[in-house]
């Protein structure tokens, strides 16, 4: 994001800002442009806002539109945003951890060479990282609210990823009835994730069991599974503690899912995958030796993976206000999302929060996924975080 000029649409922001500054208030301008630019863009008309970002695109010194995110997909959306409205975009690639510290120091830092967009995963890094310092702008375009649920619109969803437990069928392998039998001595070495200390949404999923909404789910499903009520160890808050604490011992780390899902389907029957469902699209994994276990003729009790949100979101002091809100509602379009997510029939485990926007044959909706997997919830994450949950996983796994 560069020093650009913006187009004559935010002239009246100006005045605005130097009659501010007339009565004693500190202001550069860019608080009154970004005011203006937000008032107007919400009455605009789609054929207005696209004709305010292409002037923006071909102002003197526009500079590089930038969007920043953990998938490299999202740079064949900016060529189709390039083929509709003709205004060109660049993406930078990264994730985790990695990228939310290189957006936050350049925001910190006021650097004019920064995102006007981002893609951002894990609930608690956007949380603690980037909202509460107000760095980001939740645009929900008008043209397709409607078409976007509730829930995913206080923080705008893109769209949802999930991690499935999947397992190799041969070998006279079995189905998984309960979550609770992941927890027994036979399947030591048997569970293979991504590790924690490189996936975040890992280390949420496992703080979600201890929520009080799947706390309760897996005593009750305890006391199915073992015809008793659950016994705590004494550190343990509740059955969440008690399922991590049994879990985790159990777990081999892989180094990505990718890996996972091919030795998966290479290895032995009974070995369990937690892993994100799209890779079983890979040329390398042999899916007629996999079972994903929520399209079992019964799921297993509790749950059958976990699920998490990319949030799509504005940078606040972006000087691209108008390209940056085209370029929302076009990856929020079906046009958009499957340019970048639905590019072939074998791209499943990708799901739009535009409700209009339907999976691709063979997977399931998001409805269905959202009733049987665990889905981050922002609120609790830092709760637990704030606990100690961190501390607690990080002991569990040492065993």
């Amino acid at each position: 994001m560069k020093k650009k000029f913006l187009c004559c649409l935010l002239a009246g922001a100006m005045v605005f800002s130097m009659t501010a500054c007339g009565n004693g208030a500190k202001n550069d301008g860019s608080a009154g442009i970004a005011a203006a630019s937000k008032d107007m863009a919400e009455n605009m008309s789609l054929e207005e806002l696209v004709k305010a970002a292409q002037d923006e695109a071909s102002a003197k010194d526009a500079g590089t539109f930038m969007v920043y995110s953990p998938t490299s997909r999202v740079e064949k959306a900016l060529n189709a945003f390039a083929e509709e409205y003709g205004i060109k975009g660049e993406c930078y690639n990264e994730s985790g951890q990695d990228l939310y510290t290189k957006l936050t120091t350049e925001l910190e830092a006021n650097s004019k060479e920064t995102a006007d967009v981002a893609l951002l995963q894990d609930s608690y890094l956007f949380q603690t990282q980037l909202k509460a310092f107000e760095y980001v702008e939740n645009y929900i375009p008008p043209y397709i609210k409607d078409d976007i649920k509730d829930e995913d619109k206080s923080t705008l969803v893109c769209y949802y990823y999930n991690k499935l437990l999947i397992y190799n069928n041969k070998d006279g392998a079995k189905e998984i009835s309960n979550v609770w039998q992941l927890t027994e001595p036979e399947y030591k070495g048997k569970i293979f994730m991504k590790d924690i200390s490189k996936e975040s949404v890992n280390k949420n999923f496992l703080a979600g069991l201890t929520s009080p909404e799947f706390s309760d789910k897996l005593a009750k499903a305890y006391k199915e599974f073992y015809g008793k009520d659950i016994t705590l160890d004494e550190d343990c808050k509740n059955a969440g503690y008690q399922f991590i604490r049994k879990f985790m011992p159990n777990v081999t780390f892989g180094s990505g899912d990718g890996d996972i899902a091919t030795e998966l389907s290479d290895g032995n029957g009974g070995n369990i995958g937690l892993i994100v469902y799209s890779k079983l699209r890979d040329d390398s994994v042999k899916q007629e030796n996999l079972t994903v276990a929520a399209y079992q003729e019964k799921q297993p009790d509790c749950f059958s993976g976990f699920m998490y949100p990319m949030y799509l979101q504005m940078i606040k002091n972006t000087d691209r206000p108008y390209t940056a809100r085209l370029f929302i509602y076009f990856l929020m379009t079906e046009k958009g999302f499957k340019s970048a997510f639905q590019t072939k029939a074998a791209d499943i485990g990708t799901y739009s929060a535009n409700t209009k926007i339907t999976p691709l044959e063979g997977d399931k909706n998001l409805d269905f996924w959202k009733n049987c997997l665990v889905k981050e919830d922002t609120n609790y994450l830092s709760e637990a975080y704030a606990n100690g949950i961190l501390d607690f996983i990080t002991y569990s796994t040492s065993k």
